[in-house]
């Protein structure tokens, strides 16, 4: 346990060296979150209704903003480092190192979007919740509630991105399966619209994926919703995603090659 501990601190440190990296990620968080702020005030203006789909104004506000905080530890800067590694024969090494190879990736992942969480994540929402009337939770419970769901989910995104990842044991092009993926995981996972706003089944469907636990689950408990069922979820695909994936790894271990010998 010491080890994993031990990686999670190095990979917290590790990201918080990359203080040039934070404040662009910042300003990108701060520059989409306004322009989408906009729309989404145009769009309840403009309707007589005073929600839509369940989400009032203040729901989508929120909305907004906890996407711009959850992007960037979802959808991570170095989605690519773990197949370049298998490319290369890099991740070789990670297999004669003690213990679990995919557990000390996750704890270096942890600490790493653990770092993004404090900061690129804390500060625009707490700086929107100044000049807006966000739903965010009042309550101690309901912040904890809401932060533990933000943890889930991201286990959830390392699981999901490490089954893409795992494509480089096959194929020299990796990119290609989430290339093609992509604009679903977009639209389904609620990055482009809340899949609140989808029609009555394609809306059960979205929120039977994995992409929910990974997007809309924190928002959700952020603006009200009863949040053990949803934590509940969150962890249920957890489970889920941790078995295949670690299976996936230990199949493609079994027939990995190291060009040059």
């Amino acid at each position: 346990m010491r080890a994993y501990l031990a990686l999670v601190s190095a990979g917290f440190r590790r990201q918080a060296a990359y203080r040039l990296a934070l404040v662009s990620g910042l300003l990108t968080n701060l520059f989409f979150g306004v322009v989408r702020t906009s729309l989404f005030l145009a769009l309840y203006q403009a309707r007589p209704e005073a929600a839509v789909n369940g989400l009032d104004y203040q729901d989508a506000l929120t909305y907004v903003w906890m996407i711009q905080a959850l992007f960037g530890v979802i959808w991570v800067s170095w989605i690519w480092e773990f197949p370049e590694s298998v490319r290369s024969g890099d991740f070789v090494t990670e297999l004669t190192r003690p213990g679990d190879p995919w557990l000390r990736q996750l704890a270096y992942e942890l600490g790493r979007t653990g770092q993004l969480l404090v900061f690129r994540s804390t500060l625009p929402l707490l700086g929107a919740a100044l000049v807006l009337p966000l739903a965010l939770p009042t309550t101690v419970p309901g912040a904890l509630a809401t932060v533990a769901s933000m943890l889930l989910a991201v286990v959830v995104s390392f699981e999901v991105r490490y089954l893409f990842g795992l494509a480089a044991f096959w194929t020299a092009d990796f990119r290609a399966p989430f290339s093609i993926a992509f604009p679903l995981l977009w639209l389904v996972g609620g990055f482009t619209i809340p899949v609140d706003y989808f029609p009555g089944p394609v809306r059960a469907a979205a929120e039977a994926s994995p992409l929910s636990a990974m997007v809309m689950a924190p928002i959700h408990v952020a603006i009200g919703w009863p949040a053990w069922p949803v934590l509940a979820g969150q962890a249920a695909w957890v489970v889920v995603l941790g078995l295949v994936s670690r299976g996936g790894l230990a199949l493609a271990c079994r027939r990995m090659v190291v060009h040059g010998g």
